[in-house]
């Protein structure tokens, strides 16, 4: 897919979730006059958490910018990079910003209704991108790498890897086979379906 408008939002949204991920890793680089933004920014990033069973109403927000683990961030961020330059080009800056923080908020109340542990991760948030893309963009090709033995690419349709693999199989087929996990499948879901239906009402 083209892009034809730069796009610094989604560019910062990226790095956002970054920079509060590696926050705490300052700790031991700081002097001790630093101990004190230090200590409070781990007390902001604990509570910034989506409390199940009595969340607070910041928490809808803070929690997209919070991760569990270098693979937590680092698999949001690449669908985030694949498929949100795309959508905040096509949607303009204040209307992406807007959508995408509200697609964390309807995700996480989604995800509440039904979950009392705590949630955190922009993936709720990535799956509503991901549902507008492909409303955006049904016809466009997504190159995908692999490497067995051998390293290489092939194209498929969107709506195949979106639909198929992302929403069917990795959020609705796996989870009744693994069964329990701490993956928040109905945080995707949710994403999933207000990022489709509200793109294309729109």
């Amino acid at each position: 897919t083209s892009i034809r408008r730069t796009p610094w939002v989604n560019y910062g949204l990226v790095a956002a979730n970054v920079f509060v991920f590696i926050l705490p890793y300052f700790e031991g680089m700081m002097g001790r006059n630093a101990l004190n933004a230090t200590q409070a920014i781990r007390v902001w990033l604990g509570a910034g958490a989506l409390n199940g069973p009595d969340p607070q109403l910041y928490q809808f927000f803070t929690y997209q910018f919070l991760h569990a683990n270098f693979a937590h961030l680092a698999g949001n961020m690449l669908f985030l990079w694949v498929f949100g330059n795309a959508v905040n080009a096509k949607m303009g800056h204040g209307p992406y910003l807007l959508f995408y923080l509200a697609s964390g908020v309807f995700a996480a109340a989604g995800y509440s209704f039904s979950h009392s542990v705590t949630l955190v991760g922009a993936s709720g948030s990535i799956a509503a991108v991901t549902g507008a893309f492909l409303a955006l963009f049904p016809r466009s090709r997504i190159t995908i790498l692999y490497w067995f033995y051998i390293i290489g690419t092939f194209e498929l349709p969107a709506v195949v890897m979106i639909v198929f693999k992302l929403i069917l199989w990795d959020n609705i087929l796996a989870p009744q086979m693994i069964g329990e996990s701490n993956v928040a499948f109905s945080a995707h879901l949710s994403g999933y379906a207000l990022g489709f239906g509200a793109t294309v009402l729109m």
